[in-house]
């Protein structure tokens, strides 16, 4: 059922609440038009082939492109931001995005404007970053369009940029000195929740022109959100020592240091920490009823589901994947720490004739006994988990491409999912090990396939 003929427009559909919230309204019954500024950053979304999804090319500084997204649209999702690498003033240029947006909501005939904003009490001690957000929402308020904004503190699930701080910090520091932020008290809201009052606001007439606070029932320090994690990513106790003299700026480029996020989101973002993020508005609980998840549960779906994606991610389930997993086309530090190392060959064999060798390939994998199949698609690939005692999870994919009908390219790739600092660790010293054993077992496949010829070597 396809909820009215206007589609409803997504600004921001390659961003991390974007791109979860297409699927999650498609599968409310909405058409809908993703706007980006390029297409080629779609390729890995599964739902940019919905028949029900009309890419459009518009960019927030370009007003007539803005327009010509608007128009024809029921109401629009604004969910974009300029803090990113390069972008020297975010603020001002936010500002400006937002000016545009008001006029092309305008000229484009929108019934209303949904904007996702950061909770922060206005003050001169409110961070550029909340700063920037709440001028966000006043300038879109100033147009005639209605607005309705949520205001969320740190959104918890894989690929959120605070919360992969949060994650890669934990991951990789037993001890961690850091700033008096860690215990700075936040009221954190589930991407899972966030997304439901955000679909939710389209359906509820109530909260046309209004602005609510999205954070969850529970309020917590940063430091009992890490604690947190480390419980549920079963790591070791991390010792917390907060100190008096590290800045945003320090703090920023020691994240940058310490995790793939870069020092110009960083800095931003450690600013915000300082700032206390409580819900002092509640009446959304009471329009858009829900479950609210607290920051364990949350935490736990987002751990869990790195594993669980690299399991289904040839699935063809990408448009249906729980919103706490990474989503391709996220950036690459969405989820956390993963080591990949593949290695191929060109067999002279049919591909059904190299997949009777390694359906069964178990029976040569090192050391014996270990490895259990957790993923099979015949005559093309066939994964295996290794059960023995890690610091880590580690897997083995198998995978076969069919070149022609005598020759057949067999592709091993080794992933290694590190618990803490000892898994990382663990990876680098036994990649000198991952090139011996990969020919071993690549040529033991290729003498099973056929004793009389040699393959012709690893690419």
């Amino acid at each position: 059922m396809v909820k009215g003929l206007k589609p409803v427009l997504v600004l921001g559909a390659t961003g991390y609440v974007g791109g979860r919230l297409v699927p999650r309204l498609l599968e409310s019954g909405y058409p809908v038009r993703a706007a980006v500024r390029s297409r080629e950053k779609l390729k890995d979304r599964s739902w940019a082939k919905d028949p029900r999804v009309e890419i459009v090319e518009a960019d927030v500084f370009d007003p007539d492109s803005l327009i010509r997204a608007c128009r024809g649209a029921s109401s629009a999702f604004y969910l974009v931001h300029s803090m990113a690498p390069g972008q020297k003033n975010f603020a001002e240029a936010d500002q400006k995005a937002a000016e545009n947006m008001v006029q092309a909501a305008e000229a484009g005939g929108l019934e209303r404007i949904i904007y996702l904003s950061g909770l922060g009490e206005e003050g001169e001690d409110l961070s550029k970053h909340l700063r920037s957000r709440s001028e966000v929402g006043k300038i879109l308020k100033s147009g005639k369009v209605p607005v309705t904004i949520l205001r969320a503190a740190m959104l918890i699930g894989s690929g959120s940029a605070s919360f992969e701080i949060l994650r890669y910090l934990a991951d990789r520091l037993p001890i961690m000195i850091t700033p008096r932020w860690v215990s700075t008290e936040c009221q954190p809201t589930a991407i899972h929740n966030a997304l439901e009052y955000l679909v939710g606001s389209l359906e509820v007439p109530e909260t046309i022109g209004q602005t609510f606070d999205i954070g969850s029932t529970e309020i917590v320090t940063y430091r009992r959100l890490m604690e947190i994690y480390a419980e549920e990513a079963k790591l070791m106790k991390r010792w917390i020592i907060p100190v008096p003299v590290l800045t945003p700026r320090l703090s920023s480029y020691w994240i940058h240091l310490v995790t793939p996020v870069h020092a110009s989101i960083a800095r931003p973002l450690a600013e915000g920490l300082r700032n206390k993020v409580i819900s002092k508005d509640t009446r959304i609980r009471q329009l858009i009823p829900q479950r609210l998840l607290d920051a364990r549960e949350a935490i736990r779906r987002a751990v869990n589901g790195g594993a669980q994606y690299f399991l289904m991610r040839n699935s063809g389930m990408n448009g249906v994947m729980p919103c706490e997993w990474p989503y391709p086309g996220d950036l690459k530090w969405a989820g956390g720490t993963v080591f990949l190392d593949r290695h191929s060959m060109i067999l002279n064999g049919a591909s059904g004739q190299v997949w009777q060798v390694v359906e069964h390939a178990e029976e040569i994998l090192f050391p014996k006994n270990v490895w259990q199949v957790v993923r099979i698609d015949p005559i093309r690939e066939i994964l295996f988990k290794a059960e023995m005692t890690l610091p880590g999870e580690a897997y083995l994919e198998f995978r076969l491409v069919n070149l022609n009908s005598s020759q057949t390219q067999l592709e091993l790739t080794a992933k290694f999912i590190p618990r803490g600092l000892a898994g990382i660790c663990h990876w680098f010293w036994t990649i000198p090990l991952h090139q011996i054993m990969f020919r071993w077992i690549l040529s033991r496949v290729a003498s099973r396939v056929d004793p009389m010829i040699s393959p012709h070597g690893p690419i």
